[in-house]
């Protein structure tokens, strides 16, 4: 019936699904949130006091809790005294095949953002999903906040609950408006940890410098494999002392001592020597490492591959005045 108020229309149908009409090409509606209404619906809507476009308040009052949903009109072609609603739909209100269900004319207001939560972990597989529900959302006029809506895309049909609306926090239309849309996690969602994402600092250092290590052990066993016992030399020319047109040979032998280098001025001045050579037979043991006799064969300096070496200490001669 019409009162002749605005937004007064009430009547009572009979419920059925979708894929109970006649016309068996209309399963595509189950994703949609429009329904199918008899031609005498059409006649009382025409009414100059009914508010367009048209939304309805769908609810079933045989309910334990009066559950209730909102949609629009896509034709009108059902039977009489019959509505066609989405599976969808049916499930929300909690009817069966022709279960009594009130329809009311309402007036909703334009929405600007509501929340959707997919119901499955198979939603994250859709590659562009703002594309997705802009798509979907055509065949919606409203929504309400406890309404879990179908959605079908690539022949696969996708549930979404929908927690929140603004600015109405129970149901929103959503036709000719700027509507936000905002995805909860999807049920079954497990966040990952955020060490298995982002490595710390320190293991990141410890996995470098194992590359490292790594890429040098492999360079000397190629090395070794090519020419046999790896031998390092540090220097493979000739020096010549400070003062003096006495050239030093490097010795390339196992047995011979390793080049060195002299600077010798005055009796207050210093002298740069290696512990391996001294002015004077006495001198020696004074320059000698810790544990060597004088009469101990030297050996040329041998250090691991990859280490830098940057001299000995400077050692002055007896005597002298060290200024810093």
């Amino acid at each position: 019936m019409y009162t002749g108020q605005q937004g007064q229309f009430r009547r009572i149908y009979r419920a059925f699904p979708i894929d109970a009409h006649p016309d068996g090409n209309k399963q595509h509606l189950n994703s949609g949130g429009m329904i199918l209404m008899p031609p005498s619906a059409l006649e009382v809507f025409s009414h100059p006091g009914v508010v367009l476009p048209l939304q309805l308040r769908l609810q079933n009052d045989e309910s334990d809790e009066a559950v209730c949903t909102h949609c629009g009109v896509l034709e009108f072609t059902a039977g009489k005294g019959r509505v066609y609603l989405p599976q969808w739909m049916m499930e929300t209100l909690e009817l069966y095949a022709g279960d009594a269900v009130e329809i009311i004319n309402k007036t909703l207001p334009r929405g600007t953002m509501v929340r959707l939560q997919p119901q499955s972990v198979d939603f994250l597989g859709i590659t562009d999903p703002r594309a997705v529900l802009e798509n979907a959302m055509h065949m919606y006029s409203a929504l309400t906040v406890g309404d879990t809506i179908s959605i079908e895309y690539n022949d696969k049909t996708y549930r979404l609950a929908v927690l929140e609306t603004q600015p109405s926090p129970l149901a929103i239309s959503i036709i000719e408006t700027d509507l936000g849309v905002d995805l909860a996690p999807p049920i079954g969602y497990v966040e990952p940890p955020v060490s298995s994402l982002f490595p710390s600092i320190a293991d990141r250092q410890q996995d470098c410098i194992s590359s490292i290590a790594e890429d040098m052990r492999r360079r000397e066993e190629d090395a070794k494999e090519r020419h046999g016992v790896v031998k390092i030399s540090t220097f493979k020319g000739q020096g010549r002392v400070l003062g003096s047109s006495k050239k030093l040979e490097h010795s390339s032998s196992s047995s011979s001592s390793s080049t060195s280098t002299s600077t010798t001025t005055s009796s207050d001045a210093l002298s740069v020597r290696s512990p391996s050579v001294a002015e004077e037979p006495g001198d020696l043991h004074k320059m000698l490492p810790a544990g060597t006799d004088n009469d101990e064969s030297l050996v040329p300096l041998d250090v691991p591959l990859g280490t830098l070496f940057f001299g000995y200490p400077r050692v002055p001669p007896p005597g002298a005045k060290l200024n810093l």
